[in-house]
C-alpha cells in the first residue's frame, strides 16, 4: 500500500507539473524557433545570413548548404517584390544536401526593404534589378571561389534570369527557368483567356462580369495595368492557376513562420511587394524574349501543367525555338505555378537528376 501511495504521489506531482506547463501563456512559444531547429545543417555546412553592398545599397542573402563543396544555386524570386527567403523553409532543406542555396531579397523586397527602412529607392527598375543580380552572382563566385554557379529564375525572376544568363553565360553551369515568362503581354493574354474560359465553364456570373469589364487585357497598346492584373489574378488563383486544385494562396501565413524573418521584416515584405507591383509591373510586362533564343550555357525550363499564371504552354513553345549547348524541358503534371511547394519531391528529383550533373567535374565526391 505504501508503494502504491508513493506512485500515486509521484503521479500527482507530475500531473500538477504538466498542468502548470499547459497553463503557461502560449505567447511564449515561438514556432519559428522550432522550425529553425528542424532546419539545422551539419557543422561543416554553410549557414549564413548577411547583407552585402550591392550598387550603393545593402541587400540581404541567405546562404545555406550541407556541404561547402556543393555547387551554388542562386534563386531569383518573382513578384515583383515577392521574396522566397521567407517561404524557403517549406521546401528548401532537402535541396541543401545537393546545392548551396542562395535566397536573395531584391531591392524593395523583404529584408532588403527592411534594411532601407522601407524607403523606396527611385532608381529601382527592372534594368537595375538585373544589374543587382549580376553583382550578387559575382559576389558568390568570388567569395566562395567558384568559377560557375547555377542560376534559377522563378516567375517574374525569370525575366532577370534570362537577361543575366545571356549577359554572362560563362558564369553559369546552367540557367533554370521555373514558371518562365517569355513575352509579358502574351503571357498575360493567355492567362486572361484561360481564366475567362474557366469562369464561363463554371457558370460563375460574378467572375465573368468582372473579367469582361477589364477587357481588353492587356490594353490595345500592349500595356499591362496592375489594377487589371489584380482582378485577373484573383480569379485565376481561385480557379487553381497558382496552386492546382486549391482556391487560395496564403503566402502571408507561410511567411509568418519563417525563421529568417522577424515581424518588422514581415510588414516590410507586404509593403515592398505592393510598391514593387505598382512601380515595376508595367515595365516588366514589356519583356519580349521571342527573338532572344540563343544561349551559350545550358538551359532547363520547368513548369506546372496547370500553371496559368505564367502559362507553361507559352514557355514550352519558346523552348522549342531555343539554341543552347544543352536544353531540357521538365513538366510537372500535378502542379500549377507553385511547383516547389506543390510537388516538392518531384522538384527535388528534377534538380538532382537534370540540373546538378551539369556541374560535371566540379561536383564533390559522394
Amino acid at each position: 500500500m505504501k508503494h502504491i501511495a508513493k506512485i500515486a504521489a509521484v503521479a500527482a506531482i507530475l500531473l500538477t507539473s504538466f498542468t502548470a506547463a499547459a497553463a503557461e501563456p502560449t505567447s511564449k512559444y515561438d514556432p519559428r524557433k522550432t522550425i529553425a531547429a528542424e532546419q539545422m545543417l551539419p557543422r561543416d555546412g554553410i549557414d549564413e545570413m548577411l547583407a552585402i553592398p550591392i550598387n550603393e545599397t545593402k541587400q540581404w542573402l541567405s546562404i545555406r548548404g550541407a556541404r561547402a563543396d556543393n555547387p551554388i544555386l542562386l534563386y531569383i524570386h518573382g513578384g515583383p517584390g515577392a521574396p522566397m527567403m521567407a517561404e524557403s523553409w517549406t521546401f528548401q532543406r532537402p535541396w541543401e544536401d545537393y546545392f548551396t542555396v542562395v535566397q536573395w531579397d531584391q531591392r524593395g523586397s523583404g529584408k532588403t526593404f527592411s534594411e532601407a527602412r522601407r524607403q523606396w529607392d527611385p532608381r529601382t527598375t527592372v534594368d537595375q534589378l538585373v544589374d543587382d543580380a549580376e553583382q550578387v552572382a559575382l559576389y558568390l563566385r568570388r567569395h566562395y571561389g567558384k568559377q560557375k554557379i547555377f542560376l534559377l529564375g522563378h516567375s517574374f525572376g525569370s525575366i532577370l534570369g534570362v537577361r543575366l544568363a545571356q549577359r554572362h553565360p560563362d558564369w553559369f553551369y546552367a540557367y533554370i527557368g521555373l514558371g518562365q515568362i517569355v513575352n509579358g503581354r502574351r503571357n498575360e493574354a493567355a492567362g486572361y483567356d484561360w481564366t475567362l474560359a474557366e469562369a464561363k465553364r463554371r457558370g460563375d456570373a460574378r467572375a465573368i462580369k468582372e473579367l469582361e469589364a477589364i477587357a481588353p487585357y492587356p490594353e490595345r497598346d500592349g500595356t499591362v495595368l496592375p489594377k487589371k492584373t489584380q482582378i485577373q489574378r484573383g480569379w485565376a488563383v481561385q480557379y487553381g492557376a497558382m496552386l492546382h486544385g486549391i482556391a487560395e494562396d496564403d503566402e502571408s501565413r507561410r511567411r509568418s513562420l519563417s525563421p529568417a524573418y522577424d515581424d518588422y521584416d514581415l510588414l516590410s515584405t507586404q509593403l515592398g511587394q505592393d510598391l514593387s507591383g505598382e512601380r515595376l509591373w508595367i515595365e516588366g510586362m514589356k519583356t519580349d524574349f521571342d527573338q532572344k533564343t540563343r544561349f551559350n550555357c545550358p538551359v532547363i525550363l520547368m513548369g506546372g501543367r496547370y500553371d496559368n499564371i505564367t502559362a507553361t504552354t507559352v514557355a514550352r513553345a519558346w523552348f522549342d525555338t531555343l539554341d543552347a549547348p544543352k536544353k531540357a524541358f521538365v513538366q510537372f503534371d500535378r502542379a500549377a505555378h507553385y511547383v516547389v511547394n506543390e510537388v516538392p519531391g518531384e522538384m527535388l528529383i528534377a534538380l538532382v537528376t537534370q540540373v546538378r550533373p551539369l556541374a560535371g567535374a566540379d561536383l564533390p565526391p559522394p
